[in-house]
């Protein structure tokens, strides 16, 4: 499949089944995994959260065809401002945070800095936020303030937040009391 084949490819409406069916093409062609990750920065919202959700599809089901592309995705993941490609780029974080999967040594401020401006962000939807939560939870360690200021943060978004904001800040603050 060529670039252009994939940008047709998320030109269409897209089903799970066809994002499943993308992933595994562009998992069996490593530069197409590439042009995905680059694609999900689209100018056209809609391309970009298509190949947002195929590159999560791809890093969730096939870890080891999207291990090359963690480099630029950990430089890029801050720059995304498409808040329906945050949901699938969060998820993604959670999920190389979850696994050990992100090489070190690495400057985690790339990755912190953006997810508390993505948690404290009014326009950023509940889900992304509630990524961001975890994300921020599973980096406590790794600087000093991470945690009291990711305290800080879900007790004032738990004032008025959702039934989502308030379950997921009800288990992280209680994992953070826990230490």
């Amino acid at each position: 499949m060529t670039k252009d084949q994939l940008i047709q490819q998320l030109k269409a409406s897209l089903t799970k089944r066809g994002s499943q069916r993308i992933a595994d093409i562009c998992v069996s062609e490593p530069a197409l995994m590439h042009e995905l990750l680059l694609l999900s920065f689209h100018h056209e919202p809609e391309i970009a959260f298509r190949a947002a959700w195929v590159l999560e599809t791809s890093a969730l089901q096939y870890p080891e065809g999207f291990r090359q592309n963690i480099p630029v995705f950990l430089q890029r993941y801050g720059d995304q401002s498409n808040n329906s490609c945050q949901r699938h780029f969060s998820k993604i974080m959670m999920h190389l945070l979850k696994t050990n999967a992100i090489p070190e040594p690495f400057d985690y401020a790339a990755i912190i800095e953006p997810t508390f401006v993505w948690l404290a962000d009014e326009q950023i939807p509940v889900a992304v936020k509630a990524n961001c939560m975890s994300i921020l939870f599973m980096l406590r360690k790794k600087e000093d303030w991470i945690g009291e200021e990711l305290r800080a943060q879900i007790e004032f978004l738990m004032k008025d937040g959702t039934a989502a904001i308030q379950s997921r800040g009800k288990k992280i603050l209680h994992k953070l009391a826990a230490k």
